[in-house]
C-alpha cells in the first residue's frame, strides 16, 4: 500500500511519533515494527516485563505475524480507544488476527456490536444484571463456595485453580441464565477449547479441537433455547428470548452468539481473577491478612487484585478513514490489540505498579473496559469476587503455595494460570453428601 496517510483525528502538534502522517501505511508499519506473541508461551510476568518494555520504547508497534496487528501499551492509549468504540472504532472481529475463533454466526452480542444497534442491546440487558438482580444470589453463591470448600477442606490440599476458580464463577452465571447446573464441567472444557485451544497441542490439533466445541456448543445451546422458549422461567435466557430488539424478537442464530458471548465472559474471567490472586496471597500471606484487617479493607483489597490480575486483552477495528493512536495514524480496517494488563501497569498513574497496595490511591483500572462496552457483569463479578474471598478466609485462614507444583500460565484474549496448588491445615465439613 502506498497511500499517504493523512491524520484527520485531531492529533496535536506535539505528536510523540511527529513526521509520520506524511508515510504510506508500509512506511508505517516497518518504522514501528515490533512482533507481538498474543497466543505465546510466556508466563504471565514475562509478557508484562515485555509490554513495559514496550511502554518505554515503543509505546504502539506494529505486530506483523498472524494477520497483522497494532499493539498499544499505555493507560492513556489503551482507555481511550475503548472510549471511542462506535466513533472512530468498531469491535467485530474482536480477534487481534481478525480470526472468528469463539464460533459465533456473526458479531457477538452485544460485545461485538456498536452504535445504536449496540445501545439497543444493553439496554435490554442491563436490568437483568442490575445490581438487585446480582445481590439476590448472595446467598445461593455463599452456599455453592461452601460445597466447593467441602469436596478437599479435609484433604489439607487442592489444585485451587481446577478445584475452586473454575466451578465456582459458574454456579452464580448459570443460575442467572437459567441452564442446566450439572452441565457446568462441559461449559467449562467448551470455554477452555475455544479460548485457549489444547495444551501442549499443535496450532493445527487446537483449532481441529475448537471445530469441534463450536459444533457442540452450537448444538447445546440451540436445544437449551427450544427449552426456554417452550417453559420460560425468571432467568436471563427467558427474558432475552421473549424481548424484543428494534422492534422485533432475536432469531436463533442472535440467541446462539449471546448465550456464547455469556458463556465466554462468565466462566473464565472471574476463574482468571481468582487463580492469579491466590496464587499471590500464597505467597504473601501477610496481605492475605491484610484484606480482612478490618470490614472496610475487603473492597479496596479486591479493587487492587482486579488491578493486578486483570485478564483481558481486546481488540478494536479503526472504522474512520484514520484514528490517532498514540500519535500515529491508524488507517481504516487495521487492528488495535489493547492488552488492558499493560494499561492497569502503566507507572503515570500507577507509582510502582507491580506492587499490591491495598491503599493505593490511583485511577480506576480498566479491567472491567471502559465506555460503552464496560463489562456487563461488573456487579456479578465484584459479588463473586467477595464471597469467595470471605468464605475461603472463613475455612481456610492459613494456606500456602505447594513447592512441589509448578503454576500453568496461558496467554491468548484472556490469561489464565492454571495448576495452583495449595496447602493449609485439614478442616471440618460443613455439610454431607
Amino acid at each position: 500500500m502506498t497511500t499517504k496517510l493523512k491524520d484527520q483525528s485531531g492529533a496535536g502538534e506535539d505528536n510523540r511519533a511527529c513526521g509520520v502522517s506524511e508515510l504510506s501505511l508500509d512506511e508505517l508499519r516497518s518504522k514501528f515494527r515490533r512482533d507481538y506473541d498474543v497466543f505465546g508461551s510466556n508466563t504471565i510476568s514475562a509478557q508484562l516485563a515485555e509490554l513495559a518494555e514496550r511502554r518505554e520504547q515503543v509505546p504502539v508497534s506494529y505486530s506483523a505475524p498472524d494477520n497483522g496487528c497494532w499493539v498499544a501499551t499505555t493507560y492513556d492509549d489503551i482507555s481511550s480507544t475503548l472510549r471511542r468504540s462506535g466513533r472512530g472504532f468498531i469491535n467485530f472481529p474482536s480477534t487481534p488476527n481478525g480470526v472468528n475463533m469463539q464460533g459465533s454466526q456473526k458479531a457477538m452480542i452485544p460485545i461485538e456490536l456498536d452504535g445504536p444497534e449496540h445501545r439497543q442491546f444493553r439496554q435490554m440487558l442491563d436490568p437483568l444484571f442490575s445490581p438487585k438482580r446480582v445481590q439476590a444470589l448472595e446467598p445461593q453463591l455463599r452456599r455453592f463456595a461452601n460445597t466447593l470448600i467441602d469436596r478437599f477442606i479435609e484433604d489439607g490440599h487442592c489444585d485451587f485453580a481446577h478445584d475452586f476458580a473454575l466451578p465456582f464463577p459458574g454456579g452464580s452465571l448459570l443460575a442467572m441464565m437459567g441452564w442446566p447446573a450439572e452441565d457446568l464441567e462441559q461449559l467449562n472444557n467448551w470455554v477452555g477449547i475455544a479460548l485457549h485451544g489444547v495444551p501442549a497441542a499443535s496450532p493445527e490439533d487446537s483449532d481441529a479441537a475448537r471445530v469441534r466445541a463450536h459444533g457442540e456448543m452450537r448444538q447445546y445451546f440451540f436445544e437449551l433455547i427450544q427449552r426456554h422458549r417452550s417453559n420460560p422461567g425468571d432467568d436471563v435466557t427467558s427474558h432475552v428470548i421473549q424481548a424484543e430488539v428494534n422492534g422485533r424478537r432475536m432469531t436463533d442464530d442472535e440467541l446462539f452468539d449471546l448465550c456464547l458471548l455469556m458463556m465466554l465472559a462468565g466462566l473464565d474471567t472471574t476463574k482468571s481473577v481468582l487463580a492469579q490472586s491466590i496464587l499471590y496471597l500464597g505467597h504473601h500471606p501477610d496481605k492475605w491478612d491484610e484484606m480482612f484487617a478490618r470490614p472496610e479493607t475487603l473492597d479496596p483489597a479486591i479493587e487492587e487484585l482486579l488491578r493486578v490480575t486483570s485478564p483481558t486483552s481486546p481488540t478494536r477495528v479503526v472504522s474512520a478513514e484514520v484514528m490517532d493512536v498514540g500519535g500515529l495514524p491508524i488507517p481504516k480496517g487495521e487492528r488495535v490489540h489493547l492488552p488492558v494488563p499493560a494499561a492497569n501497569r502503566d507507572p503515570q498513574y500507577y507509582p510502582e505498579p507491580d506492587e499490591v497496595k491495598f491503599d493505593r490511591v490511583a485511577k480506576p483500572h480498566l479491567s472491567f473496559g471502559v465506555g460503552p462496552h464496560r463489562c456487563l457483569g461488573a456487579h456479578l463479578a465484584r459479588l463473586e469476587l467477595r464471597v469467595a474471598f470471605e468464605e475461603l478466609r472463613r475455612r481456610i485462614p492459613k494456606f500456602t503455595i505447594d513447592p512441589a507444583q509448578q503454576p500453568v500460565d496461558r496467554l491468548g484474549m484472556t490469561w489464565v494460570v492454571d495448576n495452583v496448588h495449595i496447602l493449609f491445615p485439614p478442616g471440618a465439613r460443613e455439610h454431607q453428601g
